[in-house]
């Protein structure tokens, strides 16, 4: 190794400076690298659908959501404040899904492609059936 060395006198002070020669690269430097456009990515706004549950517990199926045309895909939470069970009816594109709500409980589903959602109060007919419903999904926004 080729060190260099360089030595000073500055009142009373040594100052030594040694210069190390640079190493030549192995390899060549790779070629800069072409910037690539990207599409402009499509933002999504989150909305949420909520609603309040409230029909006479004679197992009359009553339709709180329903979508026209478009796939959503959503978190849907259903809450039962009632002493009646309530049965939750999720329709999607490829099936059904039926979940009972016990008293006083919260249901939580995540569905890849909801259409509605159908509630159906048990219990006695005098009796209402109460609760409520949040529906949380995410909306394609164009591209500014």
């Amino acid at each position: 190794m080729n060190l260099k060395k360089c030595v000073r006198h500055h009142k009373q002070t040594t100052i030594v400076t040694i210069t190390v020669p640079c190493r030549p690269r192995k390899k060549p430097l790779d070629p800069p690298r072409k910037k690539t456009c990207r599409p402009a990515r499509r933002q999504s706004a989150p909305e949420n659908v909520c609603g309040t549950i409230f029909q006479k517990c004679d197992s009359t199926p009553h339709i709180y959501f329903t979508v026209a045309g478009v796939n959503l895909s959503a978190t849907a939470i259903i809450q039962n404040e009632t002493n009646c069970d309530m049965k939750v009816i999720i329709k999607t594109n490829t099936r059904d899904i039926i979940q009972m709500i016990g008293q006083s409980q919260q249901v939580s589903f995540v569905v890849p492609s909801i259409e509605s959602l159908t509630v159906v109060c048990s219990g006695e007919k005098a009796a209402m059936g109460r609760g409520n419903y949040t529906i949380c999904y995410r909306r394609m926004l164009d591209s500014p």
